[in-house]
């Protein structure tokens, strides 16, 4: 009776087994389906749909590392930073050499303005030879060396960086806040002027380029920027402080 039971016992166990493991497949391939939507919703700006599909993925099937990158990068967007951090970990943990997660984490650090924090993970990818976009760590490790008030070491990243991209603006931008903390106001413009030839419909570089002519003297053109910034989008605050600054010029 006992032998009978045993055997039944191991039956029962290998018949779930079983169906668990031919389960696996579909709900991974389910779980896969509502990331792909997720991810569209992220590539839309709808960060709640986007959140809402990405947890229900989760719930099928939380081993995937695509899966929790995109979660972190959900969780950025809502500034629920720690729990970003909990899914980016989660992610490297499921594929230690995926460069994304990485570099993800180390922009939330920066976002939490936690630059060693920052630099210590993001150099992991800089020195990825096979990270596929090498020139974003390398600029936010200028940012953080930036906001460390090291300025040299904040180039060097900087300038690595458009040696991999010429046109990425961001490393430009870097570039012409690094010349003006450092008092070189006429080489900051000549990176401000080219970067607003590269991206014409960056706002807040048109403001800063704005700046740095007000503080040159050079009037005109301190108008004319002000002017572009308002009209790339009237509606953002940006631009009502450029209205502002425009008409206190022209009293």
């Amino acid at each position: 009776m006992k032998r009978s039971k045993r055997i039944l016992l191991l039956l029962l166990t290998a018949a779930l087994l079983t169906s668990c493991v031919s389960k696996t497949p579909l709900l991974r391939k389910q779980s896969e389906a509502l990331r792909n939507l997720g991810e569209a919703y992220l590539s839309q700006g709808n960060t709640t749909a986007a959140l809402r599909e990405l947890l229900e993925a989760e719930s099928l099937f939380a081993d995937d590392f695509l899966l929790q990158d995109d979660l972190g990068k959900a969780y950025t967007a809502k500034k629920r930073y720690e729990t970003a951090l909990i899914h980016f970990q989660r992610s490297m943990d499921l594929q230690p050499d995926y460069g994304p997660a990485k570099n993800n984490m180390g922009s939330v650090f920066l976002l939490m303005k936690r630059w060693d924090d920052a630099i210590a993970v993001l150099n992991q990818v800089s020195d990825n030879i096979l990270y596929a976009t090498p020139h974003y760590p390398l600029y936010n490790l200028g940012w953080a060396y930036y906001n460390k008030e090291m300025c040299d070491k904040a180039l060097s990243y900087y300038n690595k960086a458009l040696e991999i991209q010429p046109q990425f603006v961001l490393p430009m931008r870097g570039i012409a806040l690094c010349h003006m903390a450092e008092g070189r106001l006429t080489d900051a413009i000549h990176w401000l002027e080219k970067g607003v030839k590269a991206a014409p419909k960056f706002q807040q570089l048109h403001y800063e380029l704005a700046g740095a002519y007000l503080k040159a003297r050079a009037y005109d053109k301190t108008k004319a920027m002000l002017a572009k910034t308002m009209a790339i989008d009237p509606k953002t605050p940006l631009a009502s402080k450029a209205e502002r600054e425009l008409k206190a010029l022209s009293i």
